[in-house]
């Protein structure tokens, strides 16, 4: 079965970690993130987070 258009795609790890690196240096515009890698505003931000792939390394805080 084929995703339909506007399917939302599942983010691979690669682009989790992107994510989060864009996160730690304050790239916040989740929607924009999103439409790079054809997922919702939400998910990205959760992705970033760390509320969702928690298995996934996380970078380090900076002070």
């Amino acid at each position: 079965m084929s995703r339909l258009k506007n399917t939302p795609r599942k983010l691979n790890v690669e682009q989790v970690l992107d994510i989060r690196l864009r996160y730690a240096v304050r790239d916040r515009e989740w929607a924009k993130i999103g439409r790079l890698y054809g997922s919702k505003a939400n998910a990205v931000r959760n992705a970033a987070l760390g509320l969702s792939y928690k298995d996934l390394p996380m970078p380090p805080r900076s002070r």
